[in-house]
């Protein structure tokens, strides 16, 4: 009987164990037989698309924006000024390049900016 008891114990120790050491990554499914097992939890993706397509609205966003307050005439005076300029100057040129999304938008909001 006492030989019963001490495996139950070291059971119990080993399961306490597995806990303490289990990240928060992990958690308990009831498995087949009924007992729980430790398994890893499916994670989110590190980049929501919502999230990515929040950020790409928002930067057509802000070139409509500039490209109704400048002008087209303006807006391109300062695209070609950032071509001209550093490696990253002429990154940020090629990407405020206009295209059509922020042209279209930029004509809806200019009434509302001038």
């Amino acid at each position: 009987m006492l030989g019963g008891h001490n495996s139950f114990d070291k059971r119990v120790q080993l399961i306490e164990r597995a806990h303490r050491r289990a990240p928060k990554g992990r958690g308990q499914i009831v498995g087949p037989d009924g007992l729980l097992v430790v398994r890893k939890r499916r994670s989110a993706p590190a980049i929501s698309p919502r999230g990515v397509l929040y950020l790409l609205f928002g930067f057509i966003l802000f070139k409509s924006i500039a490209l109704a307050q400048f002008g087209e005439s303006g807006y391109m005076e300062r695209i070609n000024g950032l071509q001209s300029g550093t490696l990253v100057e002429k990154a940020g040129a090629l990407v405020m390049q206009p295209d059509r999304f922020s042209i279209g938008l930029a004509k809806q909001i200019a009434p509302f900016i001038r």
